[in-house]
């Protein structure tokens, strides 16, 4: 198990990059990130997304879904007051469309 938030916070970025960062449909095929006009959302938010996992305890994915949006999409500069999100709606948000993979990448940190 990692010892610190911070080891913590690299090995599930490592697992991130090993298995969402592969199959990320903004990947180039050389490996390399796509993304131009805008940042990652799962580089941007990842500390906060691990501590809301980190809080959640049972539950399916739903439970994850509903975490994310409420502590993280909330604080989001791309949603709207109303709660709407263009990016998260195109399928743009990768740490929406991936949070799946994201989850199993913190779980096996954790088990490291």
């Amino acid at each position: 198990m990692p010892t610190t938030k911070e080891d913590l916070r690299r090995r599930v970025w490592d697992a991130i990059r090993n298995q969402v960062c592969e199959v990320c449909l903004d990947r180039h095929d050389d490996g390399t990130c796509g993304l131009k006009r805008r940042v990652c959302a799962i580089a941007e938010h990842l500390p906060r997304a691990i501590d809301v996992a980190m809080a959640i305890e049972g539950g399916g994915m739903d439970t994850y879904y509903d975490a994310l949006e409420r502590e993280v999409c909330s604080r989001c500069s791309y949603q709207n007051l109303d709660g709407h999100c263009r990016s998260r709606t195109r399928g743009e948000c990768a740490l929406y469309l991936y949070l799946p993979l994201v989850v199993e990448a913190l779980r096996a940190a954790r088990e490291d």
